[in-house]
């Protein structure tokens, strides 16, 4: 209290906190790939011979012991789930400070500065992320892709059964995939080479290059997501409070917030360990894990601009009240006991990240798209008319979706994960009661509640993938409630 006279009040924290890890991550994910841990034996025999119960059941054993399951075999498309050994405890930094005043009697203004660090927060990756610089095989994609002869794939497609006697390794690679190589896609086609397998071993294996030439753990083709510490995160908030506590038949509560959460990894990996793909979770899976920074962006739960208003008012008729307050009691139940109340919110849109549509850079998800000349704010509802005269509901508009791009082969976006920001959206829910007093203390109370009373449209992401024919439609994904009332009605006794 600077003044010591009660209308204003300084405050200020700092807090340290930590997470714990939560039983179901190791219990799903760990536990039920540990190489020998578990197996099945099933008899069918038994029942087919036609066997009853009241024979006994027949013995059953299984045909190998756990031990030789502890040893994964050299090659497979088995997917495995681990742990960091250097695991560390999720921390976090909180800190805030504050300034509270009372302007009127009953109403107070509040302007806050709310921070957070967080270090060492769950996340994870594949380890098996597709080698295709080191190896030489981004060249060679290069040649073969500009229609020349590579002597790597002549190599390496050499004993690949998909290859015609009357072509040679290149020419076979731009028949097979015509659509990766026009779409810079080497990270998928390294992928491809190096996950098939033919007469029980990699195709590298019989191309002479050994089974490490694309993957580190030709065991596990599948995938090798291990679970670590290593996202953070980062949110700076401005806040702003107006409130009026309720005197006098109303009140009201204004605030607005203007923030910013930045993060490598927007989720928990508890239910979903990896994602990949063109999600939009899947920007928070490492593009490279050799350099997590590349993740490090706006929060997928971003809003830097939130407005929100509550108010409850009183009608001022009735007994009581300034208006009509020595009318009957027959006129009170009608004109008496009235309330109104309502809600307001308006927000910025979330992030979204622009993907190209091909696997440029990793084979884990896909790389977000190039867009030159290109700024955050892009994006506005709109209606293109159709040749057919249909009128489509699109978010980027022509000229934009013209700015966008495929990555060169082994580049990354020059605008990254959530450098774009979907529709914002605004919603007002009202409710109007009217409460009469019965017997005693007892009341009776009749109300209507509104929701989304203005029947505005909050629509979702439009389709994010650059290659596909509807990029930058909204299409039909709205993620709002329609106008909804509800009448009700409560005794309180």
């Amino acid at each position: 209290d600077p003044r010591g006279d009660g209308q204003q009040v300084l405050r200020g924290n700092y807090r340290m906190a930590f997470d714990r890890i939560n039983t179901f991550l190791p219990s799903s994910a760990i536990f039920q790939s540990i190489p020998g841990l578990t197996t099945s034996v099933v008899n069918t025999s038994f029942g087919q011979a036609g066997g009853r119960l009241r024979d006994g059941l027949p013995t059953i054993f299984p045909d190998s012991t756990p031990s030789e399951f502890v040893q994964p075999p050299p090659r497979s498309s088995s997917l495995i789930h681990v742990m960091d050994t250097e695991f560390q405890t999720p921390i976090t930094h909180a800190w805030a400070i504050s300034y509270q005043r009372e302007l009127f009697r009953g109403t107070l203004f509040e302007i806050a500065y709310v921070g957070r660090r967080a270090e060492h927060l769950f996340g994870a990756y594949d380890a098996n992320q597709v080698k295709f610089r080191e190896n030489g095989f981004l060249d060679a994609f290069n040649i073969v892709k500009a229609g020349g002869e590579s002597d790597l794939i002549n190599q390496l497609a050499g004993p690949d059964t998909r290859r015609a006697a009357t072509e040679t390794g290149s020419q076979m690679m731009r028949r097979l995939f015509a659509d990766e190589l026009a779409n810079n896609a080497v990270a998928a086609v390294a992928a491809s080479f190096g996950s098939r397998i033919q007469s029980g071993q990699q195709l590298t294996e019989l191309a002479g290059l050994g089974p490490f030439f694309f993957f580190n753990y030709p065991q596990f083709l599948g995938g090798m997501r291990v679970i670590d510490s290593e996202d953070y995160s980062r949110y700076h908030a401005l806040e702003l409070k107006l409130e009026r506590r309720f005197n006098n038949g109303y009140s009201y509560l204004v605030g607005y917030t203007f923030s910013r959460s930045k993060d490598t990894r927007s989720y928990d990996p508890a239910f979903t360990v990896v994602s990949t793909g063109a999600n939009q979770s899947a920007s928070s899976t490492p593009f490279d894990i050799n350099n997590r920074d590349l993740n490090y962006a706006l929060s997928d739960f971003d809003r830097p601009h939130v407005f929100q208003a509550q108010a409850v008012y009183e009608l001022p008729f009735g007994e009581g009240k300034p208006f009509l307050g020595n009318v009957s009691r027959v006129t009170d139940l009608l004109v008496g006991g009235w309330t109104l109340s309502g809600q307001f919110v308006a927000q910025s849109g979330r992030p979204m990240t622009v993907y190209s549509g091909a696997n440029t850079f990793s084979n884990i998800n896909q790389t977000p798209a190039n867009c030159d000349g290109c700024s955050s704010d892009f994006g506005t509802i709109h209606e293109e008319v159709t040749s057919g005269g249909d009128a489509l509901v699109w978010y980027l508009t022509p000229e934009e979706r013209g700015r966008f791009s495929i990555p060169a082969p082994g580049e990354f976006s020059n605008v990254g994960r959530n450098f774009f920001r979907g529709p914002g959206g605004y919603n007002l829910n009202l409710s109007l009661a009217k409460r009469t007093r019965t017997v005693g203390d007892q009341i009776l109370e009749i109300r209507a509640d509104g929701t989304n009373v203005l029947n505005n449209p909050t629509f979702g992401f439009p389709t994010n993938t650059f290659t596909s024919s509807l990029f930058g439609r909204i299409r039909n994904t709205v993620i709002s409630g329609s106008r909804k009332i509800m009448l009700g009605v409560k005794y309180y006794f």
